[in-house]
């Protein structure tokens, strides 16, 4: 019993100066922070190396109970040496390691301000990140969660900064059941800011290091469309297509793999093999995202083969199998009228597509354009009455638009 108390006595005496320690190196940071000096870039080179002297005291004490303030110190420095990705990232951390209820209201106006300097067009986005709750989430979920929130930062500024994070992770948590996913999003990270290379060597070793995954298909397939889209090198990329058909035929994978080799086949101009790639995926994606661009591409080679009857019909279907999606069906709707127009000289055609875009979506912000276009359509056609009320309706529903404007002189010539 006397040996208990001894151990837990020890026990006591080393965490308090370890308490004790920590406390005195987090007054000394303090301390130095306050220090400004005259000199510009002589302040801004301190206010760096306390940040990332910051950096080590969290790493000796990473449960210490003022990791929060050290980590929101550490963010204020950085905004002083102007690294401002680090500085985000500090913020970030602080919400997701070490979230308390008023961290909206605490960091709200720390991240709006950094984002004013990095990214305004992402400052949503980052004032959303501090809105998550991860109460129900353990340690290393935290920490996942953190690199997932850094990752949605969609600027290159951040990309440094988010590697060194995903590196970190990975050393420290080798266990962490979820890190094959970890190691795929490093390799969209990668990918995402132009460095092919390293994301295709993230990708492999997924399915190299990590016998256990079930990402497998998903990640040769990824480090295939490297080789494919971003490496140009179609000969390794095919040969990483055909490793997935052979090895996971069962996988959901393979109609994505039919689709890539279908680009491939387009851009080679082995227009009959693309069709066929192509169908193939339609056929196995069944209404996925990923079947529009295999829709979208089967369209493309007709109007290459120049078979514009096909690629108007293709385009057609497209916009109906996604006519829940808005921008989809517009979008593939204008791509029909134009075919019907330029490639197959059918007024009465290209009409009858615009109506339709108007039918489904009225309110579509292509409108104004739309309707111009139809006006003109029946204009050209010789039917003068729906000319003047299409121009009419344009002109009444958006008096300020461009081409509202240009109706106008045409409907003034109509009703003369």
């Amino acid at each position: 019993m006397k040996k208990f108390y001894l151990s837990a006595a020890v026990l006591f005496l080393c965490v308090t100066a370890g308490a004790k320690e920590s406390e005195d190196a987090l007054e000394f940071y303090q301390a130095q922070s306050r220090l400004v000096s005259e000199n510009r870039r002589q302040d801004q080179a301190y206010a760096a190396a306390l940040a990332d002297s910051l950096a080590v005291w969290q790493k000796r004490f990473p449960q210490d109970k003022q990791n929060k303030d050290a980590l929101l110190l550490q963010a204020d420095l950085f905004v002083r040496a102007q690294d401002y990705p680090s500085a985000l990232a500090a913020l970030l951390k602080s919400h997701y390691l070490f979230p308390v209820p008023n961290d909206s209201a605490l960091l709200g106006s720390r991240v709006e301000a950094v984002m004013n300097e990095l990214d305004k067009d992402q400052k949503g986005q980052a004032l959303k990140l501090l809105a998550a709750n991860v109460d129900a989430l353990n340690k290393e979920q935290r920490q996942e969660a953190y690199l997932r929130a850094l990752y949605s930062i969609d600027t290159p500024d951040m990309y440094a900064v988010t590697a060194l994070e995903i590196d970190d992770f990975l050393a420290q948590n080798p266990g962490y059941a979820q890190n094959d996913k970890i190691e795929i999003l490093y390799g969209d990270l990668h990918r995402r800011n132009h460095n092919p290379m390293a994301a295709a060597a993230q990708y492999k070793k997924v399915g190299a290091l990590y016998p256990k995954t079930n990402y497998k298909a998903a990640s040769t397939r990824m480090a295939a469309d490297v080789y494919a889209d971003d490496l140009k090198d179609p000969q390794t990329a095919t040969a990483m297509y055909n490793q997935v058909l052979k090895n996971y035929p069962d996988s959901v994978e393979i109609g994505v793999v039919y689709k890539h080799l279908g680009i491939m086949e387009e851009n080679n101009k082995n227009y009959e093999n693309a069709l066929a790639y192509y169908d193939k995926a339609i056929q196995m994606l069944e209404g996925k995202p990923a079947a529009y661009d295999a829709m979208i591409g089967k369209a493309d080679v007709y109007a290459k083969m120049k078979d514009y009857q096909s690629a108007y019909n293709t385009l057609v279907q497209t916009a109906d199998a996604f006519n829940e999606n808005e921008e989809k069906y517009v979008s593939t709707m204008l791509k029909a009228a134009e075919v019907a127009d330029r490639r197959l000289k059918d007024r009465s055609q290209k009409s009858v597509t615009l109506e339709k875009i108007l039918l489904a979506y009225p309110q579509t912000r292509h409108a104004p354009e739309i309707m111009f276009e139809l006006g003109y359509c029946y204009e050209k056609q010789g039917k003068i009455v729906q000319a003047a009320a299409m121009y009419k309706k344009l002109i009444l529903a958006y008096p300020t638009d461009t081409f509202a404007e240009k109706a106008q002189p045409r409907l003034d010539r109509l009703n003369k």
